[in-house]
């Protein structure tokens, strides 16, 4: 069974915050592992490209076994108004919540 769990304080951050729309943002907890899922979209008529991390939060709100924000980023392109569910699992049992760093990345 998946139970869904509203995140006590989620925040997107980084240069691409404002470039793109967060359109929800949850945690859901399956057997014991929690995963985020964020769904963005892409307000502009133009193609973008997205790069983004997910930055997972202990009890305390401390970021747990992470680098810096810009460690290991994913990259997406997105369609102009495309709609898109990006999502990771959490590393350990100890994280309870996640912040989103986002990027807005010049396409080649």
């Amino acid at each position: 069974a998946v139970a869904l769990v509203g995140c006590g304080t989620p925040r997107v951050y980084g240069p691409g915050a404002d470039a793109v729309d967060v359109m929800s943002m949850q945690t859901a907890r399956k057997n014991g592992a929690l995963t985020a899922q964020v769904q963005i979209q892409n307000p502009e008529d133009e193609p973008m490209q997205v790069r983004y991390r997910f930055t997972w939060l202990d009890s305390l709100g401390q970021p747990v076994g992470q680098g810096s924000p810009t460690d290991n980023l994913q990259t997406i392109s997105l369609a102009p108004m495309e709609r898109r569910f990006i999502s990771a699992p959490a590393p350990s049992a100890d994280c309870m919540d996640f912040q989103l760093y986002l990027q807005e990345w010049e396409l080649d």
